[in-house]
């Protein structure tokens, strides 16, 4: 960890996003140097007795530290990858620096975007994977980004780069493939193959879902898994023929042999009041919480659903009418 911060165990439960928000909230108090505003809580602190003010200076070095800390965290996360990885992505070198959280980003969103041009979004690094995914003969990285998207093109993407010489080359841009978790698995044939977990969410109704996903010859091969899960209880998510679900990913994780990984699904449903129609608004029973485990084994080359895990799978897909 770089910096000092008084708070180790606070930064280690930190997200990328999180961190986001708590260093915008200490960076509130304002950069050391700059002057007090007039009448402002730190110019009146100013008139306290001797005590306070002590008290008032060492909370002020701790915060002070501590957003050092978390600076300082952040900057080692954008040591992940060169600067010259994420030149390829943003297309300038001028057009990269390291965003709030620490994490680089493009301060223009780059031409193959939907908001190509776009100065006042920015399109934000939130994983890296390396590895050879099109190629055995290059180092690869796959970069998954959020930002300069639409809605309709999953708020982000993912690029795949090839280191070419010194550099890097982009050999390819995927939009809406913005997995928030992928297990890596070498194939065969030498290339990684990918389970990948994404989300989505449309008016209170979440969506979470396992897919395969290949690279070869620099184009996104995917193939689903397990078929979105409902979660309708957030806020205004609408009831469904009068349910309220709450199906959730609980577990994803490479089996011990790494010969294949296993999910684990939970769900459960109530229903909704009569009249009602939002299933976060309100207090719902619910049923038992039903745990269904899924086992996918790899063969080197693809991912199979293990035959004891087809019943369950049938309970995951048509536990929700409809979907």
């Amino acid at each position: 960890m770089l910096g000092l911060s008084p708070l180790p165990g606070a930064l280690g439960i930190l997200t990328p996003i999180e961190s986001h928000g708590w260093r915008r909230g200490l960076e509130s108090f304002g950069p050391p140097g700059l002057p007090v505003p007039h009448g402002s809580q730190a110019a009146r602190s100013m008139s306290h007795p001797p005590s306070a003010q002590i008290c008032i200076a060492v909370a002020g070095i701790l915060l002070m530290m501590s957003a050092r800390g978390l600076a300082g965290t952040g900057a080692a996360g954008a040591q992940q990858i060169d600067r010259g990885a994420m030149q390829a992505v943003c297309e300038s070198s001028s057009a990269v620096s390291v965003g709030p959280s620490g994490r680089y980003q493009c301060d223009v969103c780059p031409s193959y975007t939907d908001f190509h041009g776009n100065r006042k979004e920015s399109f934000n690094l939130q994983k890296e994977l390396r590895g050879h995914f099109s190629t055995t003969t290059s180092e690869q990285l796959l970069l998954v980004l959020s930002g300069c998207e639409s809605h309709a093109s999953g708020f982000g993407g993912s690029a795949l780069l090839t280191r070419e010489g010194e550099g890097w080359k982009r050999a390819g841009y995927f939009k809406a493939f913005r997995p928030s978790d992928c297990l890596s698995f070498k194939g065969r044939d030498g290339l990684e193959r990918l389970a990948c977990r994404e989300n989505d969410m449309h008016f209170g109704t979440g969506e979470s879902w396992i897919e395969a996903a290949s690279f070869e010859d620099d184009a996104l091969h995917r193939h689903f898994m397990l078929p979105a899960v409902i979660d309708n209880m957030a806020g205004l998510g609408f009831p469904i023929k009068g349910y309220c679900y709450e199906q959730k990913i609980a577990q994803f994780e490479k089996l011990p042999s790494e010969a294949g990984f296993e999910v684990v699904v939970t769900q459960t449903r109530g229903r909704a009041p009569q009249g009602e129609n939002a299933c976060g608004e309100t207090e719902i029973p619910m049923e038992p919480k039903q745990t269904l485990t899924l086992r996918f084994d790899f063969d080197g080359g693809d991912f199979a659903l293990a035959r004891e895990s087809q019943d369950s799978l049938e309970k995951i897909k048509h536990f929700v009418p409809g979907q």
